[in-house]
């Protein structure tokens, strides 16, 4: 197109680092040493994680629509859910068509974990990359709006998809 661009890849890498790779290292050195202290007083872990999870979504939600340079008519938005479902839905069956071949050795089970595990992404880890990535770029709002998407239809087509894929998993463990 006769346009060139930049891109600062030492640093995308080490703020990626920093923000991905080093509190994973960190929490699995802490957890080591409190592993029994964990155990004995058993935190909420769980439901402080669906606070946080939450937090990011709203906010990330109120960033992307709050800003006036978001220029996504209903048409557009429409169209995004459309090709994000189609897009969830073809990688969960081609997930399943490839883990339940002849010469697969996957189990039923390993198959649902397949499907679900796959096919899935973080708005925890996504946000946080596309601001890393993004930074200073005016339609970070736009770039996001995909994923915000893609993150509530996998939680919705998991959840349809549940009673189908439970009982062809009990019919195979049969």
């Amino acid at each position: 197109l006769g346009s060139s661009s930049s891109v600062p890849f030492t640093s995308i890498f080490s703020q990626l680092f920093m923000t991905v790779v080093v509190p994973l290292i960190i929490g699995q050195i802490v957890r080591r040493y409190i592993k029994d202290w964990l155990e004995r007083k058993k935190p909420p872990f769980g439901a402080i994680s669906s606070c946080v999870l939450l937090m990011i979504i709203y906010t990330t939600f109120c960033d992307t629509f709050a800003n006036p340079n978001i220029d996504l008519d209903k048409f557009s938005l429409i169209i995004i859910v459309f090709i994000i479902f189609s897009v969830q839905m073809s990688f969960m069956f081609l997930t399943f068509f490839f883990s339940t071949r002849n010469n697969s050795s996957f189990t039923p089970a390993d198959t649902v974990a397949i499907i679900f595990c796959s096919t899935h992404k973080s708005l925890t880890l996504g946000i946080p990359m596309l601001k890393i990535v993004f930074a200073g770029y005016e339609h970070l709002s736009l770039i996001s709006v995909p994923l915000l998407i893609y993150h509530p239809a996998q939680i919705l087509l998991g959840s349809l998809l549940v009673p189908t894929i439970k009982s062809w998993m009990v019919s195979r463990q049969k």
